[in-house]
């Protein structure tokens, strides 16, 4: 597994629901970029992340996809889905964010 820091790429469907929730719920929203930061410079390992595979569905190009936490304990707790970039091991691409399923 690669050491931060990380560079973070958006896919375009990232970037629609990350400016959706900005507009919808600046809590949430400022919960996303804590995440965010922390995958970046700490890395998927840091503890209150979670960071773990997730199964039902895969990346930009076929790669295996990670869920991290945003929320915990909470209804609907909310999640970032991200895969390692293909072609670049310190890039960590953000898929999508949204409840946990």
């Amino acid at each position: 597994m690669p050491a931060p820091p990380f560079t973070l790429f958006y896919t375009p469907e990232f970037k629609t629901v990350l400016t959706r929730i900005q507009q919808d719920d600046p809590v949430k929203y400022r919960k996303i970029l804590k995440t965010l930061k922390l995958l970046r410079d700490v890395g998927p390992s840091y503890p209150s992340l979670q960071s773990h595979g997730y199964t039902s569905f895969t990346g930009p190009d076929g790669e295996n996809v990670w869920e991290s936490y945003v929320e915990n304990r909470t209804p609907s707790a909310w999640r970032v889905f991200w895969c390692y970039a293909a072609d670049a091991t310190d890039t960590i691409v953000m898929v999508s964010a949204g409840p946990h399923p």
